[in-house]
C-alpha cells in the first residue's frame, strides 16, 4: 500500500481510538457497498467496545441534523465536502470513500484511494476501505473480508474478469481464513438460486443472440449440448459439472461474437468467463451464498427504504432479519417487474449516440436497475448507453437520472460517470458515479438541454 495512503488509515484510527468515549456516529450509502462498509465497520468498533450509532443516507441526502462528536462517512463524503465545510466545518469528520471527487483542502481526514493512484472504480470500494481500516484497528478482524467483497462485487468491482488491485488483498484474506472460495466460473447470475436455463435468459451483457430474453430457447441450447435442466430439481450453474460448463461457455462464446461489432470480439471470452465468490459459511442455496446475489439482497433492502435489514444480517443477526430480507427482495423483484411494464409500454427512443426511456412513475430509488435491464431487452441497441428519468419523490422540480452501457463500451474508453458529470453540471445540475453505471440530477426544465448535451459529450467517446 502506498506510504501516505497507510498513513491515512493509521490516522482514521488514533482519531477513532481517542473518541472512544464520546459519540461516534457512522454515516453510510443505502446500497450494497455502503451497507456492507457499515456492517464492517460496525463490528470492527463492537470488538473494541466502542459504542456508536449507525445511520444510513442517500448518497444526496447527507443529514444537516447534529453529527456525532466524530462522525465517519462511509462510501460518502469525497463528493459532499463542500456542503461538509458549510455547514460542519467545526465538527470531527472521517471520510472514507472510493468515490472520485474534486478533493478541496478541508479540515476532515478525507481517506480517498483516487488521492493516490489506485482507482476507486475497479480496486478498491467503499466496504474495502472499512474493513482496511478495521485491520488497521485489529489485525485480527482478518474475517471481515468476506463482507467487504461482497460490497466489492455489489459495486460492480469485480465485473471485469475477477478482482484486482486492493480488492485482490481482501479476497487473499477472505480465502486465508476460508470464508470465501474464489473460482473460475461462467459468469451467470444466480448461481446457486436460479435454474441454468433462467440464467441464460437473462444474461445480456453482452446478450446472446437467440437466447438471452427466451426461456424456452435457453432450454433448447443446453438440451442439444446435452445439459440437464432437471434432475430431481432444477439444476442451477452450481450444480454444473466443468465440463459442462466449458461446453457452454464455447457455446455461449461463438454464438456471441458473431452479433458484435469485430473490435469487440476480443472482449467476449472474458465476459463469459471470470470469478465467482462463494461464501462457504452460507448454506449452498442460499442467496447469500453467492457474492453478486447477496449484493442484490442488500440493494433490495435499500431500495425498499431498509437498509438496517441487510445490516443486520451482515453482522450475522439472521433470523427475523433474514426472513425480512427475503420478503424485500421478493418486493424488490415485483417492483422491478412493474417498472419494466411500464417502461416497454411506453418504448425506449433510440438516438445516434444514446437511447432513453421516462421513466415516469418508477420509483427513483431503483430507476438504475431498471435502465440495467431494458439495455438487455430486444427494442434497445446493446452497443449504445441507456438514460433514464424519473421524478424525484422528495423534490417534483428535480428529475433522478440514471445512465447505463454495456462493459463493452467501458473497455473501449467510455467513463460515463465522468460525461453525466459534465453533463449536469453543465445545465445547474450534479452527478457522478462509476464507468459503466452513474447518475444525475437535473431541473425538470433543463432535461432536453441535459440530453443533446449529453449525446455530444458522449460521441467523442464512442
Amino acid at each position: 500500500m502506498d506510504p501516505g495512503f497507510k498513513e491515512l488509515f493509521i490516522s482514521a484510527k488514533n482519531k477513532i481510538i481517542q473518541s472512544r468515549n464520546s459519540h461516534i456516529k457512522v454515516i453510510s450509502h443505502i446500497d450494497a457497498d455502503g451497507i456492507s462498509a457499515a456492517a464492517v465497520m460496525s463490528l470492527a468498533l463492537d470488538r473494541m467496545g466502542i459504542s456508536h450509532d449507525v445511520h444510513f443516507t442517500p448518497l444526496d441526502g447527507i443529514p444537516s441534523s447534529e453529527l456525532g462528536d466524530l462522525t465517519i462517512f462511509l462510501d460518502m463524503g469525497s463528493g459532499q465536502i463542500d456542503y461538509l465545510m458549510a455547514e460542519h466545518e467545526d465538527k470531527d469528520i472521517i471520510i472514507i470513500d472510493h468515490h472520485q471527487g474534486d478533493y478541496p483542502k478541508s479540515p476532515f481526514l478525507e481517506v480517498n484511494p483516487n488521492k493516490f493512484g489506485y482507482s476507486g472504480s475497479e480496486e478498491v470500494s467503499g466496504s474495502g476501505l472499512s474493513y482496511l481500516l478495521s485491520l488497521e484497528l485489529d489485525s485480527n478482524n482478518k474475517d471481515l473480508s468476506s463482507i467487504a467483497i461482497v460490497g466489492a462485487v455489489g459495486d460492480m468491482q469485480g465485473s471485469w474478469g475477477g478482482l484486482k488491485g486492493l480488492n485482490r488483498d481482501i479476497l487473499l484474506d477472505s480465502i486465508e481464513t476460508g470464508l470465501v472460495k474464489a473460482q473460475e466460473d461462467l459468469l451467470l447470475y444466480g448461481r446457486s438460486t436460479r435454474p441454468i436455463y433462467k440464467s441464460l435468459q437473462y444474461f445480456s451483457d453482452p446478450p446472446i443472440p437467440g437466447i438471452t430474453g427466451s426461456d424456452s430457447n435457453a432450454m433448447a441450447l443446453l438440451n442439444s449440448l446435452g445439459i440437464p435442466c432437471y434432475e430431481g430439481d432444477w439444476r442451477t450453474v452450481s450444480d454444473m459439472t466443468s465440463d459442462e460448463k466449458k461446453k457452454l461457455a464455447t457455446e455461449i462464446i461463438r454464438k456471441t461474437i458473431m452479433a458484435v461489432p469485430q473490435e469487440y470480439v476480443c472482449y467476449i471470452p472474458q465476459m463469459i468467463m471470470g470469478e465467482s465468490y462463494s461464501l462457504l459459511k452460507e448454506e449452498e442455496r442460499s442467496p447469500l451464498r453467492d457474492a453478486a446475489e447477496f449484493a442484490t439482497c442488500l440493494n433490495a433492502c435499500g431500495k425498499n427504504g431498509r437498509p438496517e435489514v441487510g445490516y443486520y444480517v451482515c453482522k450475522g443477526n439472521r433470523g427475523i432479519y433474514f426472513d425480512i430480507l427475503l420478503g424485500l427482495l421478493r418486493k424488490h423483484r415485483q417492483n422491478i417487474a412493474r417498472s419494466i411494464n411500464i417502461v416497454e409500454s411506453r418504448g425506449v427512443t433510440v438516438k445516434d449516440k444514446f437511447q432513453y426511456f421516462d421513466g415516469s412513475g418508477i420509483n427513483d430509488t431503483i430507476i438504475g436497475t431498471v435502465a440495467s435491464l431494458v439495455l438487455g431487452n430486444q427494442d434497445t441497441d446493446p452497443f449504445l448507453p441507456i438514460v433514464a428519468f424519473t421524478n424525484m419523490v422528495n423534490d417534483p422540480n428535480i428529475y433522478k437520472i440514471s445512465a447505463r452501457c454495456s462493459k463493452l463500451l467501458v473497455l473501449k474508453g467510455l467513463n460515463l460517470g465522468k460525461e453525466i458529470k459534465k453533463s449536469a453540471e453543465s445545465v445547474g445540475g450534479k452527478g457522478g458515479g462509476h464507468p459503466p453505471a452513474c447518475g444525475a440530477y437535473v431541473p425538470i426544465d433543463k432535461l432536453t438541454e441535459f440530453l443533446n448535451i449529453f449525446e455530444e459529450n458522449v460521441a467523442t467517446c464512442i
